[in-house]
């Protein structure tokens, strides 16, 4: 998937890019899910082309990325949670909510370390492949 946005900030190999909502966005059941906040959301992507702040870019999403995003947001900690319900379940309903909330924050802890291991690998992030606007163009 690609979308426009604006550079905001730059590294060496990287650029944070103010994506806007565009008009396929108002008409998709999940863009609640991408943007949950509002319109606005900023990425991290590579840089490989050099673009500078102000640039108005095009950036490629991998849907595969996306798709592993959720589950480790959404369904890994619900699936975890569940588990714990449910083998708390066997001894009373005590532990049955104890061990939900702690299979559910496991399920948390764990989505979190995985996106720090995978935002390491510069392959996985989203990627700026066209400068659409420079800056004062």
């Amino acid at each position: 998937m690609q979308e426009m946005g604006r550079v905001i900030e730059t590294t060496h190999y990287s650029a944070r890019v103010l994506l806007q909502s565009c008009e396929a966005c108002k008409t998709c059941s999940a863009s609640y899910l991408c943007r949950p906040s509002g319109n606005d959301r900023i990425i991290e992507a590579e840089n490989s082309i050099g673009a500078h702040i102000g640039d108005e870019v095009y950036v490629e999403i991998s849907s595969r990325i996306g798709f592993l995003a959720l589950f480790l947001l959404f369904g890994l900690p619900v699936i975890l949670g569940l588990t714990g319900l449910l083998i708390g379940a066997q001894q009373s309903d005590t532990y049955s909510l104890a061990y939900g909330i702690v299979g559910l924050a496991c399920g948390l802890i764990i989505a979190k370390i995985v996106n720090n291991i995978l935002s390491k690998n510069q392959k996985l992030l989203p990627r700026v492949i066209e400068i659409v606007h420079p800056k004062g163009a």
